[in-house]
Order: structure tokens, then sequence, then C-alpha cells
């Protein structure tokens, strides 16, 4: 694919590392000249320039994009790009950044596929708290479903699905018994060994 990423420091320049290992085309858009300079082992094209500029995005080659990936600090600068890529080049993909959490409405306001890398955080920290284990993420409509287990508590053995209580925002989505997952029937009851399979949007 032909990826064009938006913002070259560390979060930008390591997606990019990783897109260009995998064989995608990737161009890199960045204002820092310094920023350029300190990926130059990179093998893609790198333009210094400002990202909101269309003459830069056409450039990069934005016109026959498949996706744009908007990750710089700034998030109205993300904002702006993501809305001139999809808005004005229509590409069929655009993914933002959010720098600050705080700003998530706006980014939702504007409709964007937005990921938030203090929030994924947070989250990895809280399944590492609870010894929960992400084992798969899948695209469902206009939001991201991630899927964790986490060991059932011994003092629930034998309580009813039904009556366990998660974090908000957060689901019971099955049991994985002996690597058998049965999903979250009510009437379904906790055993020894049994773990939970959780479901959250973000």
């Amino acid at each position: 694919m032909q990826i064009i990423v938006v913002g070259c420091g560390k979060v930008g320049a390591s997606l990019a590392g990783v897109l260009v290992d995998q064989g995608h085309d990737v161009v890199i858009v960045e204002s820092d000249s310094q920023l350029i300079r300190s990926a130059s082992d990179l093998d893609c094209i790198k333009i210094n320039g400002v990202p909101i500029d269309r003459d830069v995005l056409r450039q990069a080659g934005i016109e026959t994009a498949d996706v744009v990936c908007a990750v710089t600090q700034n998030d109205n600068i993300n904002i702006m790009v993501a809305q001139i890529a999809g808005h004005v080049f229509s590409v069929p993909r655009v993914i933002t950044r959010i720098f600050n959490p705080g700003s998530r409405p706006v980014f939702e306001s504007f409709g964007l596929e937005a990921i938030c890398s203090t929030e994924l955080t947070v989250q990895a920290f809280l399944r590492s708290i609870h010894r929960e284990q992400e084992i798969k993420q899948e695209r469902l409509f206009s939001r991201t479903v991630h899927y964790s287990r986490v060991p059932i508590s011994p003092e629930v053995v034998g309580e009813p699905v039904a009556n366990l209580a998660t974090e908000a925002g957060r689901l019971i989505f099955g049991v994985l018994r002996a690597g058998e997952l049965l999903l979250a029937d009510p009437g379904l009851k906790v055993e020894a060994g049994d773990e939970l399979v959780l479901a959250e949007l973000h």
C-alpha cells in the first residue's frame, strides 16, 4: 500500500519503520527538519514541509495514497490533516493520533478514526495489573473492538456469568474453558480454571 505518515517523532518514525519493513510504499511528511535528519536511516521518502499545505501533501503523493496516518504531537494539525486527506483528496483510509486524551470529543465530532496512545498505555497497564492478556482486536463499523482474557478469581467459581461485574465500558463476551470458547449465556456457570473473555470498544 501507499501510506503517508504525517509526523516524524518517535511514534511516526517507529510506525514508518515497521511499515517499510512490511513492504509498504511509505512517505513521511514533517515540518521539523531536525526530526527528518534523525530519521535518515529509514528507507523511505521524507518531505520537509508544512503538513497542512496541500502542495506539500500532493508532493507526498496524497492523490494516490491508500492510507494517511496523522501522528504529530499537535491535535489540531492531526485533525486538519485528516480533514484535508478525507474531504479534499478522498483518501480511502485516514487514521489520526490523539495526543491529548481530552481532545477525543473533538475528534469524535468530526467522525475521525482516532487512536490515543495515552489511553492505550493506561489500558495496557490495567490489563497487566489484572493479569489480562489481549488476544485480538478487530474493526467493527466505526469502532475497534479489543478482546482480552483474564483468569477467574477462585471466589466466583460456581457463580453464573450474569452475576459477574466488569468495569464500565467492558462486556463479558464469553468464557474460555479448556481451550474452548463458550459464549456468555446468562445461565453459564464459572468453573475452576476458566478465563473470562472481555470485549471493549475504542
